[in-house]
């Protein structure tokens, strides 16, 4: 009897064993369903943030098309105003022989032309007796000199503008370089 009851004994702890392992498979089985649920859920999650990136780069294209189309708005309508004035300005001169007065309406529309690129940060750039700077101008003439020092800015042919702090058109100028008799006796000399 003892061996059946040895047996006896091995069962309930087999059927004990088994029933913890059926229990360990179903709490198993259970965070399973819930890792998948999250996994599924994440995985909406992700493909909803690719839809909503994607809407945000069209977004982004479209705002900076636009920006790019009509950043320059403001300033065109400033320069509307130089227009009308011109225009105005054009009409008085074809009416009137008076030369002087037609000399003044055009320094007002240069002068309020200044102010407008000045109010938009592009100032003219002043080079005109300095050292040449090729970041800054192209030299387009030499002339010979003893008046300058020789890489000198002599004269402004084209004015060149700033904007902000880049250069938005560079000046054309005329540098000084020494006069050739003094170059071909410095040359005899050395």
């Amino acid at each position: 009897m003892e061996e059946k009851e040895v047996k006896k004994e091995e069962g309930k702890e087999l059927e004990k064993e088994l029933e913890e392992l059926k229990k360990r498979e179903k709490e198993l089985e259970e965070k399973v369903k819930k890792l998948e649920n999250v996994a599924k859920n994440s995985n909406l999650r992700v493909a909803e943030l690719q839809r909503e990136i994607e809407y945000l780069k069209e977004r982004y294209r479209r705002d900076l098309e636009e920006q790019r189309k009509y950043c320059y708005e403001k300033f065109a309508y400033d320069l509307l105003e130089v227009m009308d004035n011109f225009e105005r300005a054009l009409e008085f001169a074809r009416k009137s022989q008076d030369v002087k007065s037609l000399i003044l309406g055009i320094e007002m529309i240069y002068s309020e032309m200044k102010k407008i690129f000045e109010k938009y940060g592009i100032r003219e750039i002043q080079i005109e007796g300095k050292e040449f700077d090729p970041y800054v101008a192209e030299a387009v003439e030499r002339v010979e000199t003893k008046e300058a020092p020789p890489n000198t800015v002599v004269r402004v042919i084209r004015k060149g503008y700033f904007i902000h702090d880049k250069v938005l058109r560079p000046a054309r100028v005329a540098v000084a370089v020494p006069p050739e008799e003094e170059e071909e006796e410095r040359e005899e000399i050395t």
